[in-house]
Order: structure tokens, then sequence, then C-alpha cells
């Protein structure tokens, strides 16, 4: 059996509720579950004393361990938790679970270094996630001491013994070994190596901003790696919460007003230099969206109850398939056209159920340029 434990207590001193706080418009505790839940865990559990979070590790369905007040202090160690979650959760466990502390303050873990660990587990030894550092150590003793190295002689880098440092998001060890020793290094540790850019911990507001300048730069890019989806020849996208912020306004003669970005109306004239055509979709019948087609040159279909069939039909028309198609929504209306599309995206702050499906979550919330963001890295592909 293999069971991923994620830690993630309310009370912090670096940045409240950090395991909420958003990476990429992701909360550091979704980030987690998400990699867990992708890896090949049996079980998912979320321990916290937080009823937010609680809240928040139900909706994305995990099991919740309720934390003992004992537990939930800043002094509280992590073997602590996960012995008490064993203790309430895990009587019917075999001895030879692998059982994996993931923590979410590490917002890039991926499910395959979460698998690369309990698979070492299952074998009784330890797995770890790290870093490989060529760096020259030093500690305070008595005095400033090397490390690993005499101070008379500086030797060259590759002539240094391999040394890693862990990254501090996975550790997996076996329930019988944990159990005997009650630390982590309870077997012979063995490290699975991460990449160099996604070794960071948030502590505080620095490290957070850091995490969403690496998330904007190399997660997007990532995807569009990954997939093998050729530039498109079409992009559809929803106007509500894509296009604007999901916020009407009213005036005094109850006529609604919305907050586009000027950085979607260049993205459209960038997007038609690669080649590729925008449309608006929208299940409102609205003035305001027409407004903005007819401003961006682009046309427009609203009033639509089936996004899937009026696409299709306009697909069939200028002769293209959903093959050459991308998509982007935000909400449940949007699922079955993110379904459909060759490439779906959506706004960093859309529905659950849209982010849980897109191909790739922007970096941007809706209204703040997504067009843009989709723009600038199809122009690094060309």
């Amino acid at each position: 059996m293999q069971i991923v434990i994620i830690p993630a207590r309310g009370g912090s001193k670096g940045i409240k509720r950090k395991n909420l706080a958003l990476v990429g418009g992701i909360s550091l505790l979704e980030r987690a579950v998400r990699s867990a839940g992708s890896a090949a865990a049996d079980l998912v559990i979320v321990s916290t004393e937080d009823e937010v979070i609680a809240d928040t590790a139900k909706g994305l369905g995990c099991v919740v361990h309720k934390r003992s007040k004992i537990n939930s202090s800043d002094k509280s160690s992590s073997e602590s938790v996960i012995l008490e979650v064993i203790d309430e959760l895990g009587s019917s466990w075999p001895d030879d679970s692998a059982i994996a502390l993931v923590q979410a303050t590490s917002p890039f873990i991926s499910p395959k270094t979460i698998n690369d660990c309990l698979a070492i587990a299952a074998k009784g030894k330890v797995g770890f996630s790290a870093a490989s550092t060529h760096r020259f150590l030093w500690q305070k003793e008595k005095d400033w001491l090397p490390v690993g190295h005499p101070k008379d002689f500086r030797p060259r880098r590759q002539e240094l013994p391999e040394k890693v440092v862990e990254s501090g998001a996975v550790y997996a060890f076996n329930k019988k070994n944990f159990l005997e020793k009650k630390y982590r290094f309870c077997a012979e540790a063995v490290p699975v190596y991460v990449d160099p850019y996604t070794d960071i911990e948030i502590d505080n507001e620095n490290d957070l901003e850091l995490a969403n300048l690496l998330s904007e730069r190399f997660e997007i890019e990532k995807n569009f790696k990954i997939t093998k989806t050729q530039k498109p020849k079409i992009i559809f996208t929803d106007f509500d919460g894509c296009l604007t912020n999901d916020t009407v306004q009213l005036d005094s003669n109850n006529v609604e007003n919305v907050i586009v970005n000027r950085k979607d109306g260049l993205a459209v004239s960038r997007l038609k230099k690669l080649g590729i055509e925008v449309l608006i979709t929208s299940k409102e019948q609205n003035k305001v969206v027409a407004l903005r087609g007819e401003k961006l040159g682009i046309a427009v279909m609203q009033g639509l109850d089936d996004k899937v069939l009026a696409i299709g039909e306009y697909l069939k028309k200028v002769d293209l398939t959903w093959e050459q198609a991308w998509y982007i929504g935000n909400d449940i209306n949007d699922l079955e056209a993110m379904k459909k599309a060759a490439l779906s995206f959506c706004p960093s702050d859309a529905a659950y159920e849209a982010r849980s499906i897109a191909s790739v979550v922007l970096s941007r919330r809706g209204g703040e340029g997504v067009l843009a963001e989709i723009a600038s890295y199809l122009e690094r592909r060309k």
C-alpha cells in the first residue's frame, strides 16, 4: 500500500495560512494534492487543525486528518504528525506500506518524484528528494571551517565527492521502519534528484515571489514542451472570466460595464501575425461582448447553450477540425469544449472543475491578459 501524508498546519509566522498561498494562481496545498493525486498513491491524507484548510482538502478529494492541539504548534515535528496519523488512521495499513511525507511548501513537486521516492521506500529504504550541489560549504564551530575539504587546499569542484541538499519536498519510508525508529531517515537513504529550478521551499514573502516568477517562466513552457500539439489555426475563448475579471459594474441606468485588458487587444494582433485567428464564445447575449469583438476585429458567437455544437459547426464551415483548435475557458459551461480542443487553457482563478481538466493553467487571472500570455509562449516557439 502507498500512502501520501501532507501536513498543512494553519498557523504560520512568515505568511498567514501559508499552505493556502498562491503560486501561479494555485494554492500550495492544491499543488501538493494534485501531484500526490497524479502519483501512484492509494491514499492521500491532509493533516491539519485549520477548518479552512480542512474544507479545501475535502473539496480536493482528500482524506482529512484532524490534527491534535499538541501537534499543531510551530514546534511540532513532522514525525510527530505522521505518528499521530498512523495511530489514528493506519492500523489496517500493512507493515510494508510505503509512506510519503509531502511538504506543501515545496510548490513544484512532480508526481514522478513522489513515485520514485515511494518505490525506494517499497524496498525498505528511504527515498528523499534532493538537488545536487558542487558548492563549497563552511560551518561555524569555534571558527568558520570548511566542510568536506581542507582549509589549506582548494580542490577542483570535479574532485569533490558528490553532495546533495535535501529539497524538503518528499520523504518516503517503510511504515514498520518508521514506527521502530520514529524519525524519517529510519533506513538507508537514497536521494531522488529534482530539477534545480524546482528546489525551492516557501518560508517567507520573498520565497513566494520567486516561486511565482518561476511558475510564470517555466511551468507553462514545460506544458508546451510536453504537449505534442501543433500550433493552432484558431483559438476560441470564453468572455466573462477569461477576457474580463468576471465582475460586472452596474450604473444608475442598470447598464452593465466590464473591465477588459489592453494586453489582450494587442495579443489578438500578435496571434494573427502567427496565422492564428481568435474567436469569442459566450453563453450570455450581451452588447458588451459584441462591442469588444468589434473593437478587436474578431468574430463573436453569443447566446450559446451548447458551445461544442456551435464551435463544431463553425469549424466545419471554415474547413478546420477540433485538432486545429485551442480553447480558453474558466467555468463549468466550458468543460466540454475544453475536452474537445487539442489544447485547453484556463486562467489561474478559474473554477476548480476547469483547472482540473485544463491542459495548461495560466499564471494570469481572468482579465489580466490571458491571451497575451499564450501569445508570448507561441512567439517563443517560432
